[in-house]
């Protein structure tokens, strides 16, 4: 029987290069949390973000996404299979596995909490270390899939880690629906 992961991952949201030492490292500042559907290789299937963008889900046209003071809306968005937010590097840790058969109610919940948010227009506010922010939708996604988070080896801040984008009522409704 096969086993399906749910991971926590952390991507730096600041990555400088610097010399320490003689040796050349990498200065890691601020985390993006995100969930990862994993196999039992390893494999990435699914990532799940909590993404700034414009009005009704637009692409934003600088890099990184956010303008001060523009129109940013948080998102939910699923990609399926492995992206750029990925690497082995980055700190992570488990958060649920098992068979697909009980893994499956996870992702719906998970499907249904991203249209609820796309739905609302929930602004992502500058500076994005306050409020509804991409670690905010982590925080509301663990909720929606009944996960608890995990400290991670190396786990790095995360502006509005346990900030949640949604009530608990609001969540439970999802989860019935």
């Amino acid at each position: 029987m096969s086993t399906l992961r749910l991971v926590k991952v952390q991507t730096p949201a600041i990555r400088l290069p610097v010399r320490w030492r003689g040796a050349r490292r990498e200065l890691r500042f601020g985390a993006h949390n995100f969930v990862a559907l994993m196999d039992e290789t390893g494999r990435v299937l699914r990532e799940f973000h909590g993404i700034a963008r414009g009005p009704s889900g637009a692409q934003l046209r600088i890099f990184g996404g956010i303008v001060p003071f523009a129109e940013e809306y948080i998102w939910g968005e699923t990609f399926h299979g492995r992206t750029g937010f990925y690497d082995e590097s980055f700190p992570q840790g488990e958060l649920f596995a098992g068979p697909p058969e009980v893994v499956e109610p996870k992702l719906q919940a998970a499907a249904a909490l991203q249209a609820a948010v796309n739905a609302r227009n929930i602004r992502y506010p500058w500076p994005a270390t306050l409020g509804s922010n991409s670690n905010a939708y982590f925080a509301t996604l663990l909720a929606a899939m009944d996960l608890k988070d995990v400290r991670l080896p190396g786990q790095l801040w995360a502006p509005s880690a346990g900030r949640r984008l949604l009530a608990d009522a609001d969540l439970k409704s999802l989860v019935r629906a």
